[in-house]
């Protein structure tokens, strides 16, 4: 079958029969992307890193010498503070709100070119309120300010930091596992990361993944609306915007702008995400409006909400315990429509990249389970955040034409949990076209080489017609960071029609989805011949008879397979790795000969990478292969 390879050869190419569209061509860009894209010898956290430190610093200084009384007023009196966010404020003190808002302000003027390299933060002030900037200078220290302004001299290309805006605002700070190797003191920030799940998409992922996802939208006489329900610090709106333009390039950037809505449980994340979009809008000529009345238009699309708490307008659940304007408890359920009212009676696309991460403690833990399918099986603090997620995206989009991606985990498409299997059986019954991409995390990462994940993204289009779900694959891709953007430039996807509920394959090409189709009717399995598996050490190998076969817990290029191993390749003074094997114990050594053989070909490499997560072995797996 072609495209059934070994370990060695390359596991994405094209298939015969699929005759997919060409990708849509780049938007028009005054300047290259290059440094928001990870590539061979480019560490895109790393990079930002080093342009976020003096603007980091500068924030701390602020931080410091604003008091908390002062600061809540100040933001009310520059009109930078959003009344409708039902949780604004959680976590994030006045102080630091507005000394991050003040040094957006300066960033954002410096990336423009606004401003030039060692301007100070009056200078931006002045720029952004025209003018017209409330007394915040008055009111620290003029130490402070120098300080401050001293830290920010340190910003040097304003276009390094217009292409890393997104990332260089990031509220969370450097936390990779490279940076703790260089700074053992950015492991907290790692540490929340972690728990909370934020790792920002790279540029180069989020516009592919727009500009798929609004295809579908492309006859529409207007621009859609595109909706990130985790949306950071606008990587994805960013794209959005760029894609919009393209696409209705007659329309006004202020236009095309105030169809980007965000939601984000960090209002930090949201005040830098409304500067990440006023840098952008910049870019053409605005006439007379100021920056600080743009950027009011643009945050006004943003609130400060756990997107899991949102419901249709049509949900006669939505907001029934919650009249009026959206309270502080953050167990009430909310209507889309009431944040964002010009959203609705109009086509949208919901976009992003879910928190990868679990639900934790929450107040309102069992009554999700009667929002969402994925959550009916049992409520649990430990369940996985970014099915809900994905749920959403389909609860919130009801009524056709409706369009959704977004990035998530590999385990989408293989993890047996209870919680997977509901989201596969939710998407089996979910009307439209499912398309799935799948992307190792070697020899390079689609997040970069600091944040090594096996990534699945996800493209939903239902139009009004569609009655059932028509579902198409990928094969689990690598490639070198050289290759990533033709990789993205290739990707096809291949129908399946083999149920999904236990597993998603990852195929390509018809001849694959034949095979596959073939293979998993049958009745016989590899399982029904051994008698007996367990889990040893290395060193017991050498005790076996010859009617065992061990395979190795995890695999990459090709399964580890071997028979008993004679005792001297085992000196006495040689330490023996101690991760276990399966032992598969066969009624005869003819039966473990065969076993070998099966288990070594590539038919059972490519049933392992089609229906596994390109890295573990389990037991179950080995019970499955249809031999």
């Amino acid at each position: 079958m072609r495209g059934i390879t070994n370990g060695s050869q390359r596991l994405d190419q094209p298939p015969l029969t699929d005759n997919a569209p060409p990708p849509l061509q780049s938007a028009a860009s005054p300047l290259p992307i290059d440094l928001a894209t990870p590539r061979r010898g480019h560490v895109l956290t790393t990079t930002s890193e080093a342009l976020g430190r003096p603007i980091r610093q500068a924030a701390t200084i602020l931080t410091r010498g604003l008091s908390p009384k002062d600061s809540t007023g100040l933001l009310d009196a520059c009109g930078m503070r959003q009344a409708k966010d039902p949780g604004a404020w959680i976590g994030r003190t006045g102080p630091e709100m507005l000394a991050w808002s003040v040094v957006s302000i300066w960033l954002t003027a410096f990336a423009t070119r606004a401003i030039t390299k060692g301007q100070a933060i009056g200078d931006a002030m002045s720029w952004f309120f025209a003018d017209a900037a409330p007394e915040l200078l008055q009111t620290l220290p003029i130490r402070v300010i120098a300080e401050a302004d001293r830290s920010l001299s340190d910003c040097d290309d304003p276009s390094s930091y217009r292409q890393l805006l997104p990332y260089v605002l990031d509220p969370h700070g450097p936390g990779s596992r490279l940076s703790i190797l260089r700074d053992a003191d950015t492991r907290a920030a790692r540490d929340t990361k972690r728990t909370t799940g934020a790792y920002y998409t790279p540029s180069d992922v989020a516009t592919y993944m727009v500009r798929e996802a609004i295809r579908p939208l492309l006859r529409e006489p207007r621009p859609p609306g595109i909706f990130d329900p985790a949306c950071g610090t606008a990587v994805f709106l960013r794209a959005a915007l760029a894609a919009l333009r393209t696409a209705w390039p007659d329309e006004s950037t202020q236009t095309l702008s105030s169809r980007l809505y965000g939601t984000d449980i960090d209002p930090l994340a949201l005040q830098g995400a409304s500067f990440v979009l006023l840098a952008d809008c910049l870019i053409d000529a605005l006439g007379s409006t100021s920056p600080i009345e743009l950027w009011r238009s643009l945050r006004q699309n943003f609130a400060c909400v756990d997107a899991l708490r949102l419901d249709t307008a049509q949900d006669s659940r939505s907001n029934s315990h919650c009249p009026g304007r959206a309270p502080q408890n953050s167990a009430c359920r909310l209507s889309l429509t009431q944040l964002f009212p010009h959203i609705q009676n109009t086509p949208f696309a919901i976009v992003g990249n879910p928190p990868y991460s679990r639900l934790g403690p929450r107040e309102d833990l069992s009554a999700l389970t009667s929002h969402f399918s994925t959550m009916a099986h049992r409520a649990n603090s430990t369940n996985e955040t970014f099915p809900l997620f994905i749920e959403q995206m389909i609860r919130l989009s009801s009524t056709p034409p409706a369009v959704g991606t977004m990035v998530v985990p590999l385990s989408l498409a293989c993890n047996l949990g209870p919680q997977f299997v509901a989201l596969r059986t939710l998407i089996e019954r979910t009307p439209g076209e499912w398309k799935f991409a799948f992307f190792d995390r070697e020899p390079h990462a689609l997040f970069g080489e600091d944040v090594k994940t096996r990534n699945s993204i996800l493209f939903w289009n239902c139009t009004p017609g569609d009655s059932h779900a028509r579902i198409r694959s990928g094969p689990l891709r690598k490639w070198r960071g050289e290759d990533r953007a033709a990789m993205f430039s290739s990707i096809r996807f291949t129908p399946i029609s083999s149920p999904t509920r236990n597993g998603i394959p990852k195929i390509e090409g018809a001849s694959q989805a034949r095979a596959f189709d073939s293979l998993a009717s049958r009745s016989d399995r590899f399982g029904h011949v051994y008698s007996t598996t367990q889990r040893v050490p290395l060193s017991q190998t050498i005790h076996a008879g010859q009617h065992t076969v061990f395979v190795a817990g995890t695999a990459y290029n090709f399964l580890n397979v071997f028979l008993a191993p004679p005792a001297r390749l085992f000196p006495a003074d040689v330490a023996l790795s101690e991760h276990p094997l399966h032992a598969v114990n066969l009624p005869s050594e003819e039966h473990a000969m065969a076993a070998f053989a099966i288990l070594s070909g590539r038919l059972a490499y490519w049933w392992w990478r089609a229906t596994q997560d390109g890295f573990h072995v389990t037991a179950r797996f080995l019970a499955e292969p249809p031999f």
